[in-house]
């Protein structure tokens, strides 16, 4: 491998100038790059990282040369140029390898490669200079990154703008002066459109109605001003009419957004005392009030007319409320009629597969018994208020059944999918075990060549350990389970890649991850959903510790996703494997809650779980049952009226305690069911 040429390296024009107010920079140190794109200084936004790779991937595919684009802090106190050349002779380049290392705090880069041809480094500066530097003193990094990686293709004329790197063909004087002449316009003409983008854009920031005239912002101001006002008090007319129809619990939204409503206007009738006193503001001024007055007034109407739509649904469910309670009762006999077969189901479950198999759906077949039992009492009680004349008061009723039939089916559902899953094992198991084998093998060659990369020596005997363990049959007395072997056996492969990594080209790198995309998505979006069931079926009783984590396992899932979407399977590959993994602490989180809570030891959280107690008409175990505790949400707060309000035992104010009489007579757990602030 000849050493490579540092080709160039600068400080941008006007990149020596520091960041005003800028932290102090992390020191990098130079490394092997693990990807063409590498940006440790978080100098890209996700749709700049898809710009790049693309432009990336495209010259690759056209051209045959692999471009490494770095962005750092800082060169770590080195020259640019010895930085650049470390990093290139880490990774292994040669041939048509190029690395364009940025450090964005130090204002330097340096562009790595092997030289070959006629042209001159002082060549390359020159187009550099006229063609990439612009960006990177706009700290354009994204346009710096994608323009280098256009000027390194091919010509219309079948040469290269970049005749030093190997096998780059050198154009002649004039050919070369066409050339870069061209691109200049061509950079030019760029650079003008993108300042008048920005300007427009840094205007419309300054202003948002730019083109209005202030004159005519002042009547719209006051129009705004009006016509907000008399929304506030409609939506008070409808806030206190809900709360008298329907109870306080079916309005706890409406009210708080009905509050900062009335907080942003009052705010907005300020800004307009302050543009009528008698202190004049300049023309400038008086835009930037009138600005943020529409804001405000903006933001109010919007909330507003969100909780007007809640309005008109319960309205509509009270005119529905009779025709819902005869839907609604059949549907009840229906999910009752799955329950007995789940229940078979589990039971057989318990005698084949090992009890961590099916811990999870353990309960569901009694839980969705409780649910439909909820679900009877709700529509009865429906059904009391409408022969006494208060339709209003069956749409917690309605809300009550549908929401307990709704976590019913999931319970039962969730049954069904890990049969599914388990009939689905033993082939995801032998995908698992030849991808291991594969990995394990390849680590072999690669040990026995000399190649170590960090960790390599560690996974590869986790991943052997794992596979023999696999493989071992059931010892005898003990049951299997097939879901926690193969992802035992799946995370040992998933570190052995890792460590695997450093040692293969992007091109490898990009292949195995696409070969293994599409069933680490598919496993991610069943552990993501499967957690999703457990936790939305036993509200009540899980903790934010759960909930926090499958919400990052969803959002990681969504990364994945688009990054899948973006053709970028490394990147996409790394997301999901992360959902998985946060999903399944989720689901074990989880699942430690709801055994806490069912063992009564109590818990705070948001003000904290009360004593266990038996008071007004609850049911005894911690204030109700667990099944009664999990129905969370309006609907619980209607259960809670329902079915202890009307047998003697007021609500007390929703799962968070308090001392309402949302019912009249008595409380629910006097308050302690909650203990403070709802849930």
């Amino acid at each position: 491998m000849r050493p490579p040429l540092r080709l160039l390296a600068g400080s941008a024009l006007g990149l020596v100038v520091a960041l005003t107010g800028a932290g102090p920079a992390l020191a990098d140190e130079p490394f092997a790059p693990t990807s063409q794109l590498v940006d440790n200084a978080d100098a890209l936004t996700s749709s700049q990282e898809s710009t790049v790779t693309d432009a990336l991937q495209q010259l690759r595919s056209e051209d045959g040369t692999q471009l490494y684009v770095v962005f750092v802090d800082t060169f770590d106190g080195a020259r640019a140029e010895d930085w650049a050349e470390e990093a290139y002779q880490l990774r292994g380049m040669g041939g048509d390898d190029v690395l364009f290392a940025v450090a964005v705090d130090d204002r330097n880069y340096s562009l790595a490669g092997n030289a070959g041809g006629n042209t001159t480094e002082a060549d390359l500066q020159a187009i550099v200079s006229s063609d990439v530097e612009p960006y990177l003193s706009d700290q354009d990094w994204a346009g710096a990154a994608t323009t280098l990686a256009q000027e390194l293709q091919p010509s219309d004329a079948g040469t290269y703008a970049f005749g030093g790197l190997v096998g780059v063909a050198v154009l002649g004087a004039g050919g070369y002066a066409l050339v870069r002449n061209r691109r200049r316009k061509k950079v030019l003409e760029a650079s003008r459109a993108r300042a008048a983008e920005i300007a427009a854009a840094e205007e419309a920031a300054r202003d948002p109605f730019h083109g209005t005239s202030t004159q005519d912002l002042h009547y719209r101001a006051s129009g705004e001003l009006l016509s907000l006002d008399e929304a506030v008090k409609t939506s008070a007319i409808d806030v206190d009419y809900a709360r008298a129809q329907y109870g306080p619990d079916s309005v706890t939204a409406s009210a708080a957004a009905l509050q900062e409503s009335r907080d942003e206007l009052a705010q907005a009738f300020q800004i307009r005392q302050e543009l009528d006193d008698e202190i004049p503001e300049d023309e400038p001024t008086q835009r930037r009030m009138l600005a943020e007055l529409l804001a405000l007034t903006g933001s109010a109407r919007a909330r507003l007319q969100q909780q007007a739509s809640a309005h008109r649904e319960l309205r509509r469910l009270e005119d529905d409320a009779p025709a819902a309670l005869q839907r609604i009762e059949p549907e009840i006999d229906q999910v009752a009629g799955r329950i007995a077969p789940a229940e078979q189901t589990l039971a057989d479950l318990s005698g084949r597969y090992a009890r961590s198999t099916w811990a999870a759906v353990a309960e569901n077949g009694r839980e969705a018994g409780e649910r439909v039992e909820l679900a009877r009492r709700a529509v009865a009680h429906g059904r009391e208020e409408l022969a006494a004349g208060r339709q209003a008061g069956a749409v917690p009723a309605v809300r009550a059944a549908e929401e307990a039939l709704a976590q019913a089916r999931r319970l039962l559902a969730a049954v069904d999918k890990l049969v599914a899953d388990l009939q689905a094992a033993p082939e995801r198991f032998t995908a698992v075990r030849e991808e291991t084998e594969r990995d394990i093998a390849e680590a072999r060659a690669l040990l026995e060549r000399g190649v170590d990369t960090p960790g390599l020596r560690e996974q590869l005997a986790r991943a052997e350990a794992a596979l023999t363990a696999a493989q071992r049959p059931t010892p005898d007395g003990e049951l299997p389970d097939p879901v926690a072997a193969t992802r035992a056996l799946d995370d040992a492969d998933q570190a052995l890649e890792a460590a695997l990594e450093p040692a293969r080209d992007a091109r490898q790198q990009q292949e195995r991850a696409l070969a293994h995309l599409s069933q680490a998505l598919s496993a991610a979006a069943g552990t993501v959903d499967a957690t999703s069931d457990f936790i939305a079926t036993r509200r009540g009783a899980v903790r934010a510790q759960a909930r926090t984590r499958l919400a990052e396992a969803d959002r990681h899932l969504d990364e994945a996703n688009r990054l899948a979407a973006a053709k970028d399977p490394v990147s996409a590959l790394r997301e999901a494997q992360q959902a998985q993994r946060m999903a399944q602490e989720a689901m074990s989180q989880a699942q430690r809650d709801v055994h806490e809570f069912q063992q009564g030891s109590g818990y705070d959280q948001y003000g904290g779980w009360g004593p266990s107690t038996r008071r007004g008409a609850g049911y005894g175990r911690r204030g109700g049952s667990v099944g009664e505790a999990m129905i969370g949400g309006i609907a619980g707060a209607a259960l809670g009226n329902i079915l202890f309000g009307g047998l003697g035992g007021g609500y007390g104010g929703g799962y968070g305690g308090g001392d309402g009489d949302f019912g009249g007579g008595g409380d629910f757990g006097g308050g302690d069911f909650g203990g403070g602030g709802s849930f």
